[in-house]
């Protein structure tokens, strides 16, 4: 009898479009793998998940097909709703149509999550909006929730308004910043980023806007394509990190649960 597992989930979230998140999560996933630990990745962006193009996955089983037989899935059969990716991780996509998101409810998706817990180290799951309903509720369960963000003014004053949001709900002690693309040529300086953010903290990602973006447009992840380069060194460092912060069979804690006004 296979041994039960209660795996950590990882949230990865951002306060705005295009400084990295998929890239990260996807990449983190795979770097959490190489070190023998079984991963499972999660689209959470339900209308337009990028997931399925960053790991080049075809025809692939989606989040829709989990909801639509989410009567008949339980812990024993969730695995057959998992696509395997080449890297060795397994992959549960977004639907491949925005219009199919209305047919997973928050807690069809909350509840999928809770049971890859059960058969994986880790569960990273890519976010979609930090403040819709099933990301909420995700966040409340997360062990790790990782915020990406970038040195231009925009992303830095979104990330500061989340931070602070999620420091009012609790999850201070989970929340990690990463800042993406820490020496790309900006006004602002890498080192100024914690003060500015109120956290000591910060995890860092090089820019390599070259590796990156062959990256995506052929649906091989950085890590597994470009391991010595810079981008990928820190993103193994990254998985070490949230490792050491996870030993194996570490029980997890139970998490208090919070609510919006808006889930009953």
């Amino acid at each position: 009898m296979e041994e039960q597992k209660t795996g950590k989930v990882i949230a990865v979230v951002s306060a705005k479009g295009g400084v990295g998140q998929t890239m990260i999560a996807t990449n983190l996933a795979i770097a959490l793998q190489k070190k023998f630990l079984s991963i499972v990745l999660v689209d959470g962006k339900m209308q337009f998940g990028d997931i399925a193009v960053a790991l080049d996955l075809r025809s692939a089983i989606t989040m829709k097909e989990v909801a639509e037989e989410m009567a008949r899935i339980d812990s024993s059969t969730i695995s057959n709703y998992l696509n395997e990716h080449e890297s060795g991780i397994s992959v549960l996509p977004a639907p491949d149509r925005p219009e199919f998101a209305e047919l997973i409810t928050k807690e069809m998706f909350l509840n999928t999550v809770k049971l890859l817990q059960q058969h994986n180290d880790f569960v990273v799951v890519d976010c979609g909006y930090a403040f819709d309903d099933s990301t909420i509720e995700l966040l409340d369960v997360a062990d790790e929730i990782l915020v990406i963000t970038t040195l231009d003014m925009i992303s830095l004053k979104n990330t500061k308004q989340l931070l602070d949001t999620f420091n009012m709900l609790g999850y201070t002690g989970k929340v990690r910043l990463v800042l993406n693309r820490h020496n790309m040529e900006s006004l602002i300086k890498a080192e100024d980023v914690p003060a500015m953010m109120g956290t000591e903290e910060v995890f860092y990602i090089a820019n390599n806007f070259k590796v990156v973006s062959q990256s995506l447009n052929i649906g091989i992840p950085i890590v597994s394509r470009r391991g010595s380069s810079d981008v990928a060194k820190d993103l193994f460092k990254l998985a070490e990190t949230i490792i050491s912060k996870s030993p194996e069979h570490q029980p997890q804690q139970s998490i208090k649960r919070r609510w919006f006004p808006s889930l009953k």
